[in-house]
């Protein structure tokens, strides 16, 4: 849900008067290609943990959710520096916290992910 959500700020953000002076293109880079692998992966890997055998959920199921935690790790470096721009008058921290709250959450939540499949994938070659 987090991913398809991280894509929708360039379009909702003008809305409801929270814009940003940014391109398109990096909009699209920043926001659309990342959160639609994010979405994809994270569809897949919730399919693959609740219709796969344990063996299935291995290997794969480690893929896809990395796949999701550098999709959220993309979203998060592409807006560093629009968060350190906060405040200023091309970035107001209404629409930079619409644009840039949805990417640390999915690192994270991915990442955690990422470390349990890991954990799972060593304690079934002991």
């Amino acid at each position: 849900m987090l991913g398809a959500l991280s894509v929708l700020p360039p379009y909702l953000g003008p809305a409801v008067g929270l814009e940003l002076n940014v391109a398109t293109d990096v909009e699209v880079v920043a926001h659309v290609l990342p959160g639609v692998a994010i979405a994809l992966g994270a569809a897949a890997a919730a399919l693959l943990a609740r219709r796969g055998g344990e063996a299935d959920r291995g290997l794969l199921g480690l893929v896809l959710v990395g796949w999701c935690f550098l999709g959220g790790l993309w979203q998060t470096t592409t807006h560093a520096s629009l968060v350190l721009d906060g405040g200023e008058p091309g970035a107001p921290w209404g629409a930079v916290l619409l644009h840039s709250a949805a990417a640390p959450l999915i690192t994270v939540i991915a990442l955690w992910l990422t470390v349990q499949a890991v954990w799972r994938l060593a304690d079934d070659d002991r």
